[in-house]
C-alpha cells in the first residue's frame, strides 16, 4: 500500500513537471520536453496521454527535423482553449473586470461605477458581469475566479476593510454557488507583485526573487515576494504600509491626539483632499486634481514638492527594511507626470543607500497589474501549480 501511494506520488510529481514545461513552452514536442524535464520518452507519452484527456494540450502540426535528421516531431503547446478566468478589481470607485485565457492572455476586459459602499449591490453587479460571458470555443468556459480587493485577505476572508463592510456578505461563497468554479480572494498589492513575477513585464535576462511592489493609489500598500514566493505575515498583514505612523518631534501631542499614518497624508486620495480643502471646495475629481497639476496650480505644486520628498523617503526606508533586488512602483501620478518620476527618482538616489535596488515605474495601471495578477493566481490553482515558476503572456 506505501509503495503505490509513493508511486502516485512520484507520478504526480511528474505530471506537474511535464505540464509546466509544456505551459512555458511557446512552441514544444514530447521528445523536448522529454529531455528538459529529464523523463524517459515512454513516461511522457504515458502522462500526454492524461493531459490530452484532460484538454491541456492542442497540436500544432509538424516541425522541422533535427540537424541529424530522422522523424519531424509533432509540434504541441498549451490549450489556450482549455478554459477561462474572471479576474475582478474590486475598487473604491469602480468594479473591473478581465477575461483571460488561463495561459494569461486578456479576451476582453471592462469596467463598471459603482455607486454602493456595501458589498450586496456590487455582487448584483458581478452577476450581470458573468450572466454576459459566452465564449464558445473553450472546452470548459469559465474555470475560475479571482476577486482583488483594497484590504488585507488571509485563507479567503478579509480581515478588515477600510472601504467596505465584509462582514455582511460572504462574497466568496456566493460566487462560488453561483458558478460552481473556485474563487480566490486576494490582497491588490499581492496580486500586483504576482503579477510582476509570473507577466515578467521588465528585462528578460533578469529573475527577479526577492522584490516589493510599492502601490501608491487610493491608499499605499506593497507586495513582497521572498524567494520567489508572496510574504502574507501572520494573519495576510503584511505589508500594510499605508498605515505606517508619521511623527514630527516639532507636534506636541495631547490626550487623545492621534499621530497620521502615511497614507492618511501622502495617497492619492489623501493629497486630492488635502488641494481641496486647500482651495476651500468640498470635492475635487481625480482629473480635475491632474488637470491643476498639469497647470502647475499654486496650490498643487508646494503639496507636491512635500509628496515627492515623502515618496522617496518612504521607498528609501522600504530599501533598508527588506534589501530587495528591485522594487516596482505603480501610481497614476507618476504615469501622468514623467517629471515628477524623475525628480522623486532623483531624490531617492541623493539619500544615497548602500543598497540600491532597481527602481522600476510600472508600465501597467495598478488595477491591470492587480488583475493580471489574479489571473496568474486563479489559474496556477486550476492548474494545480501553484509554487511552481510559470510565465504567462499578455
Amino acid at each position: 500500500m506505501a509503495k503505490k501511494a509513493n508511486l502516485d506520488v512520484v507520478r504526480e510529481n511528474n505530471r506537474k513537471l511535464v505540464l509546466q514545461t509544456l505551459f512555458n513552452a511557446d512552441k514544444t514536442s514530447r521528445s523536448s520536453i522529454s529531455k528538459l524535464v529529464g523523463l524517459q520518452k515512454s513516461t511522457v507519452s504515458s502522462i500526454f496521454l492524461d493531459l490530452e484527456a484532460e484538454g491541456f494540450v492542442q497540436e500544432l502540426g509538424i516541425g522541422e527535423s533535427s540537424n541529424v535528421g530522422g522523424r519531424k516531431p509533432s509540434m504541441i503547446r498549451f490549450n489556450r482553449q482549455y478554459g477561462y478566468v474572471l479576474a475582478f478589481d474590486f475598487g473604491v470607485r469602480h468594479l473591473r473586470y478581465t477575461l483571460n485565457h488561463l495561459s494569461g492572455e486578456t479576451i476582453r476586459d471592462g469596467a463598471i461605477a459603482i455607486k454602493s459602499k456595501e458589498v450586496g449591490p456590487v455582487f448584483e453587479e458581478m452577476k450581470k458581469i458573468i450572466d454576459t460571458i459566452a465564449i464558445p470555443d473553450t472546452i470548459n468556459g469559465l474555470v475560475g475566479i479571482s476577486i482583488a480587493v483594497h484590504a488585507p485577505v488571509f485563507n479567503n476572508q478579509i480581515i478588515y476593510s477600510p472601504f467596505f463592510d465584509f462582514d455582511a456578505f460572504d462574497l466568496v461563497g456566493e460566487l462560488e454557488k453561483l458558478t460552481n468554479v473556485p474563487v480566490i480572494m486576494e490582497n491588490e498589492a499581492n496580486l500586483a507583485a504576482i503579477f510582476y513575477r509570473d507577466y515578467h513585464v521588465y528585462d528578460e535576462t533578469i529573475e527577479y526573487q526577492d522584490f516589493i511592489s510599492l502601490n501608491i493609489h487610493n491608499g499605499i500598500g506593497v507586495g513582497i515576494i521572498c524567494n520567489g514566493q508572496i510574504f502574507r505575515g501572520v494573519n495576510g498583514l503584511a505589508g500594510e504600509v499605508g498605515r505606517t505612523i508619521m511623527f514630527d518631534p516639532e507636534s506636541i501631542l495631547t490626550a487623545g491626539d492621534t499621530l497620521p499614518r502615511l497614507e492618511d497624508l501622502y495617497s492619492e486620495n489623501a493629497i486630492i483632499s488635502r488641494v481641496a480643502a486647500s482651495k476651500q471646495i468640498p470635492h475635487l475629481s481625480r482629473k480635475a486634481f491632474l488637470d491643476l497639476l498639469r497647470e502647475k496650480d499654486s496650490s498643487v505644486m508646494p503639496l507636491m514638492a512635500e509628496w515627492q520628498i515623502a515618496i522617496a523617503t518612504f521607498i528609501y526606508n522600504l530599501n533598508q527594511l527588506y534589501a530587495p533586488q528591485a522594487i516596482f512602483i505603480s501610481s497614476r501620478i507618476f504615469d501622468n507626470f514623467p517629471e515628477i518620476t524623475q525628480a522623486t527618482l532623483t531624490i531617492v538616489d541623493e539619500l544615497d543607500s548602500v543598497h540600491k535596488p532597481d527602481l522600476i515605474i510600472s508600465d501597467s495601471s495598478v488595477h491591470d497589474a492587480s488583475m493580471l495578477g489574479g489571473v496568474a493566481l486563479i489559474s496556477r490553482k486550476i492548474l494545480g501549480l501553484s509554487d511552481y515558476v510559470l510565465t504567462f503572456s499578455l
